[in-house]
């Protein structure tokens, strides 16, 4: 007997709950090593099975349904990235690290999987958009850190510069990370309200937004939305849109630039990125020729935990997420690494569905920017991973009936589909 359609519609809202959910896993949830660690793993694992579960459900009891896949080079040369990193086991400098780092990232690959296939199987019969489970749950995400700036701020708040500047994110998450987050919401909320309307639930949830990544002080962050909401004025066929947002970037650039990107009028402090060139420098200059070809093991840069820089401070990562895979798969690793990146903007420029290009590049900008300075999406576990892995695989597939239709019928009804409501029987 078939499920009925109010059961879907629960079922996709349970959506917004579990990518909740698996993003909280990401932070520091206690100061205690064990819970936190017991919690990332116990979350992460219940809701990758928990997708899988539901998929495999609806899949076999949707049986006129089937997925059509393009763009498989990406996935490809992400496998070939994956399985070099467990070759790594064999020579990396510790193999507990890279094994855990792997474990998490495959898991990573598994849960992104589902919750995509998931997720278009949802929209097939209900019309739950994506970018409405991603910007409501980020959302939710930072009424959280609101309500613990006020009730706890020494854990939410992260003191810098000597204590004189305090920065959003603090114990929890790194205030850069956070930072990535709430842009990829701003972006979300941006196609929200080109696709629904300006309701009201959207634009507040868009001005929260843009107070709390004022409020982490993020650098990159802040050139990801400017990059994001200037994409999304440009395609907006609204002139009111477009000269109210014109308006708001003049008046709050001054107070932007001397308050986010000229903290306490350090200029020195911008022009070697917070003392990560002369890092750079020193891991390319010292470290890299060491192991050129496969790297110290995966995510290692170092034949110890830390790396003692000569010129900067000391580090166990490398804030760049080319540079780490460099360090940790040298020039084989890093060579795969671009190519797997070269092909997934090439997917998200080659796809027919239009709006699936918008919602990729919403999410590309600020995860790419965010790989300059922090984890990346090749370096240390983190979302970012996990949102670039969404696009990889909202690029690979889409929802099919088994009807004798043209192949160009199909791909029209299912751009359509894909991101807007769709009639249910």
């Amino acid at each position: 007997m078939p499920v009925k359609t109010y059961s879907y519609q629960k079922i996709s809202a349970w959506l917004i709950f579990i990518l909740l959910i698996r993003i909280i896993s990401y932070f520091m949830v206690s100061e205690s090593v064990a819970i936190t660690q017991g919690f990332k793993i116990g979350s992460r694992v219940m809701l990758a099975l928990w997708c899988f579960v539901w998929y495999r459900i609806i899949k076999d009891r949707e049986t006129e349904l089937k997925f059509q896949t393009d763009f498989l080079v990406p996935i490809f040369f992400y496998l070939a990235y994956l399985f070099l990193g467990l070759l790594s086991l064999i020579w990396t400098s510790s193999i507990k690290v890279s094994a855990l780092q792997l474990l998490m990232d495959v898991e990573q690959l598994v849960f992104s999987f589902f919750f995509i296939r998931l997720y278009l199987l949802l929209n097939e019969k209900t019309g739950v958009r994506f970018s409405n489970i991603m910007y409501v749950s980020i959302f939710m995400v930072l009424l959280g850190f609101i309500a613990g700036m006020y009730i706890n701020p020494d854990k939410f708040y992260r003191l810098t510069h000597g204590g004189e500047v305090a920065r959003l994110g603090g114990f929890i998450i790194n205030p850069n990370e956070l930072g990535m987050l709430i842009v990829i919401g701003i972006g979300m909320s941006f196609f929200e309200l080109q696709r629904q309307g300006a309701k009201v639930f959207s634009v507040v949830a868009l001005l929260v937004l843009f107070y709390t990544l004022y409020l982490t002080g993020s650098r990159s962050s802040m050139i990801g939305a400017l990059l994001v909401s200037a994409y999304f004025i440009i395609k907006s066929n609204s002139a009111l849109i477009k000269t109210g947002s014109l308006v708001a970037i003049i008046i709050a650039a001054p107070f932007v630039f001397t308050n986010v990107f000229l903290k306490q009028g350090d200029m020195s402090e911008v022009m070697d990125m917070t003392g990560r060139l002369p890092f750079w420098k020193d891991l390319l200059t010292m470290n890299f020729p060491k192991e050129p070809w496969l790297g110290f093991g995966f995510m290692r840069i170092d034949y110890y935990d830390r790396f003692e820089s000569l010129n900067s401070y000391a580090g166990a990562m490398t804030h760049n997420t080319f540079i780490q895979v460099l360090l940790n798969l040298g020039i084989i690793g890093f060579t795969i690494a671009i190519i797997q990146l070269a092909f997934t903007i090439h997917a998200m420029i080659r796809t027919s569905f239009g709006h699936l290009r918008m919602i990729s590049i919403a999410i590309f900008c600020p995860v790419i920017i965010n790989s300059f300075t922090e984890f990346g999406i090749f370096g240390e576990t983190n979302y970012g991973i996990m949102f670039y892995l969404f696009i990889v695989f909202l690029l690979h597939s889409h929802i099919t009936k088994r009807e004798k239709q043209s192949r160009s019928r199909l791909r029209n009804e299912s751009t359509y589909s894909l991101f807007r409501p769709v009639a249910t029987a």
